[in-house]
């Protein structure tokens, strides 16, 4: 596969490891860096047309490539277009390309919807699949499960969290985390099981926006976590920890509690850190 990528990318390595760190990590000594300072930096379109021969560059017949990319409803024109470009040219094969978007936000979903008839247009088929909410049964299960408890047991703890988050898996799932924290659910050691406040929990409020969901989950946090995760968004989706502690002036952040807090708590969904 490396020779695939040298031989169909080139000296366009260079400039795809600016914003695919990996490849040059990938590549290791295969590539030789291109010192050339003549060449100019690429251009829109030639970063698309460097990034569609990468693409073919990987899938084969052999090693056929799974690209799956999450939030379509927030990409730029560029990338749409890029999605557009690999999943029509004919050059392109045994290649499965998943997309994954929301479609309540009507904008940005009208840009994929062009996207999708678009594509159509040009003869390529596709399988559209809608996603919806968990169902209440299948919730208890998840309960039943995760808890080790009996079906029956869990069914009027599915039924308050299906009627707060909707079903939807990402409120599910942090409004479970926010019960423990708060002592509505807890592992109690005289009956050797997990037990739940049920009135408490059906008092408790939830936001049915995600933004502000998660505004608020991050309000819950330790100040020097907030901190660290406001330079962290300042800095961008990649830097180093020496980087992020020129961010604080005081010499008291501890950078390796800060970044083995935020794996426990799950904030490197949202962050990536380089060593």
């Amino acid at each position: 596969m490396r020779s695939r990528i040298l031989k169909n990318v080139g000296s366009g390595c260079t400039f795809l490891m600016k914003s695919i760190p990996g490849l040059q990590t990938f590549l290791g000594e295969y590539y030789v860096e291109n010192t050339d300072t003549s060449v100019s930096p690429a251009s829109g379109q030639r970063w698309k047309y460097l990034l569609f021969k990468l693409v073919a560059a990987t899938s084969n017949e052999d090693c056929p490539l799974v690209l799956l990319l999450d939030d379509l409803q927030w990409a730029d024109e560029t990338s749409l277009d890029v999605i557009r470009m690999i999943v029509t040219d004919p050059d392109i094969r045994y290649c499965l390309f998943i997309g994954v978007h929301r479609d309540n936000q009507s904008s940005s979903t009208n840009r994929v919807k062009k996207l999708l008839h678009g594509i159509q247009e040009q003869g390529v088929s596709f399988m559209a699949m809608r996603i919806g909410p968990i169902e209440k049964e299948s919730i208890n299960t998840i309960l039943s499960e995760t808890l080790c408890l009996p079906p029956r047991l869990c069914q009027p703890l599915s039924t308050i969290i299906h009627s707060k988050t909707g079903g939807i898996a990402l409120f599910m799932l942090d409004f479970l985390k926010s019960l423990k924290e708060e002592g509505l659910l807890w592992f109690d050691l005289s009956s050797r099981r997990w037990a739940f406040d049920t009135r408490g929990i059906d008092a408790k409020e939830i936001s049915d926006d995600l933004v502000e969901h998660i505004s608020k989950r991050m309000t819950r946090l330790p100040h020097g976590m907030q901190s660290g995760l406001k330079i962290s968004a300042c800095l961008g989706s990649s830097f180093s920890a020496g980087t992020l502690q020129k961010g604080f002036s005081r010499n008291d952040f501890d950078i390796d509690e800060f970044l083995r807090f935020s794996i426990e708590v799950g904030v490197t969904r949202f962050i990536h850190f380089v060593a």
